[in-house]
């Protein structure tokens, strides 16, 4: 009985129809663009007030020589989040601890600029917020940024340098 069903079951699948045996195919075109996908920031200079007098604000402007400066290389004409973590106080080196100056920025503290390290030609904006750059379209795409700020040293400061950090932060969008 068994051997009987083998048999039929054979004979189904062999009765059974078949694809034809051709070959279709089709074929597309491939392209790609590489990119860096990294990017890196550079320090170019300190923000450096100089001097300052006990009692009297201080300002740097983002365009004066001693503001705070980065070049940043990265994707051709992508966008960026530009960010700041700032400080609100230096604190003097020299001095005993405690010994600090507080240090402020204002709506046009900070500039960008794709390309071309010109602060004057360059977009303002308030660091504290921060905005959205763009690099640039040549074939090693840069972007520029400054800031500058105000110290405003106490009537009764200790002399000595003060010092602080200001991170700037870029993000792909």
């Amino acid at each position: 009985m068994r051997r009987a069903l083998g048999v039929v079951l054979w004979a189904a699948l062999v009765a059974m129809p078949r694809p034809a045996h051709g070959q279709n195919s089709g074929g597309i075109s491939v392209d790609a663009e590489v990119i860096a996908v990294g990017m890196t920031v550079t320090k170019l200079s300190d923000l450096n007030f100089g001097q300052v007098t006990k009692g009297i604000a201080t300002s740097v402007l983002p365009t004066d020589a001693g503001a705070g400066e980065w070049q940043a290389l990265g994707n051709k004409n992508a966008n960026v989040q530009i960010t700041f973590t700032l400080p609100t106080q230096l604190t003097n080196i020299q001095a005993l601890p405690g010994s600090t100056m507080p240090i402020t920025f204002s709506a046009t503290s900070a500039r960008w600029r794709r390309d071309v390290n010109n602060a004057s030609g360059g977009a303002a904006f308030n660091p504290a917020v921060g905005t959205t750059g763009r690099f640039g379209p040549t074939s090693n795409p840069s972007l520029y940024i400054w800031v500058g700020g105000t110290v405003t040293p106490a009537g009764n400061a200790k002399p000595g340098v003060y010092v602080g950090n200001v991170i700037v932060s870029l993000v792909y969008l």
